[in-house]
Formats: structure tokens, C-alpha cells, sequence
């Protein structure tokens, strides 16, 4: 199960040098090179529009999207349920998730096992996810083998079994894996910082795989009835890449999927008046004693997905902390050897959003590194954004678009968002075309309005022992003004590994 987004840089180095290093070896996708800077917008994004997904609906009112790709004798299935984490019931926390890992755990003829074995034989991929707002099930699968796989996909999203003997397997791995995640510092931080940076009774604020306590107290009979509710073809949509005519999907989709009906009615609307951030700044400490560094991670508001401030925002934090040449990697890696590397993450939702800035610095670089924090979010705040870095970032967004678009699990990715939130089909293409068009002062602007120090929620995990010295230190002896404003930190919390409150 895919963990979210918003993964650090750290992360992201190391197993982006594994999977080069592999391609390389096996000679499968190739990489695309860097684009050169344009001299403006046009020059690049005049000659290249994203394409827009064809669209039709099947006779029992599933939504499909699909993107022609020839060449390639593969095709990418990826069925998305318009409900995730943020439609768990108080006290069932986790509900969502589990809900979806149990859809291949027995489906139709066939067991657990006879399923992956299935699968095997065919030489596809299967992949289920959860995230705040939806659930995927994916599918890659050689051309040829497209009609065994579509059998097996309508076996899991219509007639999964929801064996007790299977659930009870599941549930003992999840509880597991919870208890794992107390132990990973990263893990920690993702699920700390949502919480206090969301609080307790937003949806966004519990993490998608719940905690220990709510997981034991679901029962297979609820996991049936959030399947009843939210697994139905007017809550999905099915989202295709591959050398296949809308036509002839068409057929092979309602040849299959005929059957699924939908009765009673659709999952209620989320209630926005839930789902908005508090934007206080806050500043918590999670103890993790003699831990050689603290993960740092510091959330901010962002827009929502829908927001005309996501595009000049989303080609801001590239500059901040979006790519390897950012400010904060040059900052807190290059310049300073705090850490092996740091990032920034836009995370839009539908009603609200945020932006993770973070890294797991060396544990008595502590202190100095939030001073740097804090100096590279006044330089955004003052938004002064040079005439290369307004280049860069353009040219870098379309180089990560064109990247993402040479395979079918990367322009599968660009579009799930998109299609899970409700978008129209050409949302993705009107997006970057607005982002390729904005000048430098549009783009620095944004960066001003949401990049603040003074709006953060930061958490640390690490010793506790060290990390509360140094800022103690700190506060004795703050530093001078960086850019031209104070160093200031909110009053100190602490909080246990789920979030808890503890003093």
C-alpha cells in the first residue's frame, strides 16, 4: 500500500538512484533528458499541450477516461473509488483502507492465493491504494492478456469475498504495521503533524491507515458495509492508457461490468465546514530518546486543488523545495551539511491543502537547521524570485510533465487527482497551461501570500533531551534578523507517536 505523498528527499534520492540504476540495467524505460531553459513560456509550451483524456460513460453510469498510447503493448487500468480516509467513521479510523486491501483477498471463483497466482501468469501488477480523498485499484498488463485482466478486475470491485478467516489475517499484518510505524521517525511525523496541523476532528487529520485503537475495534461486518456504500459504479471512475479505440473498451468494459448496479444511495458529501486547517502556528516536540537525527516537518495552508493559486504556487515551491537544485537543498545540504538532503511537497485537496517542508537533519543540527528554515521561508515570503529561477522552474515543471507522460503508470498518476476530486477531463491541460503562462511577479506573488514562517506547525522527532537544549538555547540567544524579520517559535507541545497529547 502506497504511503502519501509528501515523502522526503532523502527518501526520494535513494530510491530514485535505485530505480536508475535498475532501468539502467534492464534497459526498460528510458530517462528523459533536462529541457532546455526557454527563453519564454511560449517558446516551449506553444509547441506541446497535455493531452485530454476521451471520455465516455458506461449503460450503468461508470465513468471511463482513457488516453491512447501506441506503441507499447501494455495497457494501465486505474479504478478509482471517490472515497478515502476522509469517510471513516469517528472511531473507525482505518476503515477506508482496510476496506480496499481487502478487495484481492478473494474475489469471485477464486481465493486469495488463486488470485495472485492469476495474476502471475498474466505478468501483471496489481496495485490497490489509499489516500485522504479516494482509493485505486490499478492494473498493468500486457495488451494481449487485457481480457483475463478486466475478468479479474470486476471480480474485486464487484464480488469480493470478505472472508473471516482472510480479515482476521489482514487485520493482525495492519495492527502489525501500526505498531511498526511507532518506530519509524518519518511515519511519526506524517502522522503527528497531520493531526495537529488539521486537529482532531477533521477528516484530514487522522492518518488513512488509523491507529491501533480504532483498527481493533472494526469488524468485518463494517468493512462490508463501507464496500455497500461507497464501491458503486456512480462513486468510481476507470481511467485506461493504452493502444486501444473507445469503441472497443467500450465493449470489453460493458461486457464485464454490466452487472454492476447501483442501489440505494450515493456516500454523502463531504461537510467543508469539517475539513479546513486551523492555520495556527504550533510547535511540538515527539520523543524519540538517543535518536541519532530529528525529522523535521513543518506544514503550512496551501489552496485547494480546484484554486487558481495552485499554478503560480505549484511552480513557487520549486524554487523553495520541489527539485534537487532547490533553495532548501542548497541551503541545509550544500551550504550548511545538516542533512543528506530536504524538500517541499504540495499536498491540494478539495476543500483545503498544505505544503510540507521537511528533512531528517543530524540530531545536534537542530537548532541551526529550523534557523535556516526560517531563513529560506522569509526569502519566499519576500518573494524575490530571479529572472533564472522563473526560467527554471518553468522548464523543470515541463520536464517532469513530459518525464511522467513517456510511461502509462506515470500519465495514469498525472490524471488520478484530476479525475478523483471530479474535475472535467481537460482540467489537467487548462492547469498547466495557466502555470506555462505566468509571469515572474504572478508566481512570486503566491509565494508572499503562503510561505510564511509565522503560519507554521512544525514538529520534531528525535531526542527529546537534545532537541529541547537547543532551543532552549535559541531562545536565550536568538539569532539576528534573517531577511530582514525576527526568528521567532511558537509555544512548545508534547505530543506521543500517534499525535497524542502528552503535556
Amino acid at each position: 500500500m502506497r504511503r502519501e505523498e509528501g515523502e522526503f528527499l532523502l527518501r526520494l534520492l535513494s530510491l530514485g538512484a535505485l530505480a536508475m540504476s535498475i532501468s539502467g540495467c534492464m534497459g526498460s524505460e528510458p530517462r528523459v533528458p533536462d529541457l532546455p531553459v526557454p527563453e519564454s513560456p511560449q517558446d516551449t509550451f506553444g509547441k506541446f499541450e497535455a493531452p485530454v483524456p476521451e471520455s465516455f460513460q458506461l449503460a450503468n453510469g461508470l465513468p471511463v477516461w482513457l488516453l491512447s498510447s501506441e506503441g507499447v503493448p501494455l495497457v494501465t487500468l486505474g479504478f478509482i473509488i471517490r472515497s478515502g480516509s476522509t469517510a471513516d467513521p469517528p472511531g473507525k479510523e482505518g476503515l477506508s483502507a482496510l476496506t480496499a486491501s481487502m478487495l484481492d483477498e478473494g474475489a469471485g471463483k477464486r481465493g486469495s492465493l488463486e488470485l495472485a497466482e492469476e495474476i502471475d501468469f498474466l505478468g501483471a501488477e496489481l496495485a490497490i491504494d489509499t489516500e485522504k480523498e479516494y482509493n485505486q485499484v490499478s492494473m498493468e498488463v500486457l495488451q494481449r492478456n487485457l481480457d483475463p485482466a478486466l475478468d479479474i478486475l470486476a471480480d474485486l470491485l464487484m464480488r469480493p469475498r470478505f472472508e473471516e478467516k482472510e480479515w482476521e489475517r489482514v487485520k493482525t499484518l495492519w495492527l502489525n504495521d501500526l505498531a511498526q510505524r511507532r518506530e519509524d521517525p518519518r511515519e511519526v511525523a506524517r502522522v503527528v503533524s497531520e493531526r495537529v496541523f488539521y486537529l482532531d476532528a477533521n477528516p484530514f487529520g487522522h492518518p488513512f491507515d488509523g491507529y491501533e485503537a480504532t483498527v481493533k475495534s472494526i469488524e468485518l461486518d463494517d468493512i462490508k458495509a463501507f464496500y455497500r456504500s461507497t464501491v458503486r459504479p456512480d462513486n468510481c471512475l476507470l481511467i485506461v492508457v493504452g493502444n486501444i479505440g473507445v469503441e472497443d473498451l467500450r465493449a470489453r468494459l460493458e461486457k464485464r461490468f454490466s452487472g454492476w448496479s447501483v442501489e440505494g444511495s450515493p456516500p454523502g458529501p463531504a461537510r467543508p465546514e469539517l475539513m479546513t486547517a486551523s492555520g495556527e502556528p504550533r510547535l511540538v516536540i515527539v520523543d524519540k530518546p538517543g535518536a541519532p537525527q530529528t525529522v523535521v516537518r513543518i506544514l503550512l495552508p496551501g489552496p485547494a486543488f480546484s484554486s487558481p493559486q495552485l499554478a503560480p504556487l505549484s511552480l513557487a515551491n520549486i524554487v523553495f523545495g520541489g527539485s534537487f537544485t532547490s533553495r532548501l537543498v542548497t541551503n541545509l545540504r550544500e551550504r550548511n551539511k545538516f542533512t543528506y538532503g530536504a524538500s517541499s511537497v504540495l499536498s491540494p485537496r478539495s476543500v483545503t491543502g498544505h505544503l510540507t517542508a521537511g528533512s531528517a537533519v543530524y540530531s545536534e543540527k537542530t537548532g541551526p537547521a529550523l534557523v535556516e528554515f526560517c531563513r529560506e521561508f522569509h526569502a519566499m515570503e519576500r518573494g524575490k524570485l530571479t529572472r533564472d529561477e522563473v526560467q527554471k522552474v518553468r522548464s523543470t515543471q515541463l520536464s517532469h510533465l513530459f518525464e511522467a507522460l513517456g510511461t502509462q503508470n506515470g500519465t495514469l498518476r498525472i490524471y488520478t487527482t484530476s479525475g478523483a476530486l471530479r474535475s472535467p477531463p481537460q482540467e489537467r491541460r487548462e492547469f498547466y497551461r495557466k502555470a506555462q503562462s505566468l509571469t515572474g511577479e504572478e508566481i512570486s506573488l503566491q509565494a508572499q501570500k503562503t510561505i510564511q514562517w509565522g503560519r507554521s506547525s512544525i514538529v520534531l522527532v528525535g531526542d527529546r533531551k537534545a532537541i529541547e537544549g537547543q532551543l532552549g538555547e535559541l531562545m536565550a540567544h536568538p539569532p539576528g534578523n534573517l531577511e530582514g524579520k525576527p526568528f521567532t517559535l511558537p509555544k512548545l507541545e508534547i505530543r506521543g507517536r500517534d499525535g497524542e497529547r502528552l503535556e
